[in-house]
């Protein structure tokens, strides 16, 4: 199996949640985003679905390094970040959870606020069915054909997945192993094909 610090987990599909609390409804949206521009596009969706809702606070991560989120007219603080807080909890990746907020008539404070978008955006990610991918290094292969069966082979081997082929000059495949087991492919496959293959790292 490849190294689990080299996998992540992202939600499988789009799903919600519904809470209520003191008269207002919360509507927990999480969706798969590939990138921000995903990410921005779907919230565009959402606040077009749900335009006469009071609010519709965003947050996203995409990776640990890149995320965003937004209060959307709620007090500083109270709506967004507690939405990232809980995607961060739940070790996602890109995923984009929205809470839409109807206005039930009773204010509910700087503290229920917070506690109110965290827990509609926990009921939802807490529950979203989760797919386990694996980082990968893309490389380009180019042999003769005869080695095609045998480079096949290796592939499957260390748990490739072709992505690409072109036959119309040799064999050309653009591939993607696991990154753990990258470095070994290269080495394993070069050596026993006599490094008559040629790389290219993508």
């Amino acid at each position: 199996m490849p190294d689990p610090t080299d996998q992540y987990r992202v939600p499988a599909r789009a799903h919600s949640a519904e809470i209520k609390v003191k008269g207002s409804r919360f509507i927990a949206h999480v969706l798969p985003a590939a990138d921000t521009a995903t990410a921005e596009a779907l919230y565009a969706e959402i606040k077009k679905k749900y335009y006469n809702a009071t609010h519709n606070c965003p947050a996203w991560r995409i990776t640990p390094d890149e995320w965003r989120y937004s209060d959307d007219g709620e007090p500083g603080g109270t709506a967004g970040k507690p939405i990232l807080k809980e995607i961060v909890a739940a070790d996602l990746l890109y995923t984009l959870c929205v809470v839409t907020r109807y206005f039930g008539g009773t204010k509910l404070g700087t503290g229920g606020l917070i506690r109110a978008y965290g827990e509609a955006a926990r009921a939802a990610l807490s529950t979203v069915p989760v797919e386990i991918k694996i980082r990968t290094r893309t490389l380009e292969l180019r042999f003769g054909y005869e080695l095609e069966s045998s480079v096949r082979h290796f592939i499957t081997r260390f748990e490739g997945k072709i992505e690409a082929s072109d036959y119309s000059n040799g064999v050309i495949f653009r591939v993607a192993i696991p990154l753990g087991y990258a470095e070994d492919f290269i080495r394993t496959t070069g050596e026993a094909h006599l490094n008559k293959i040629e790389w290219k790292c993508l």
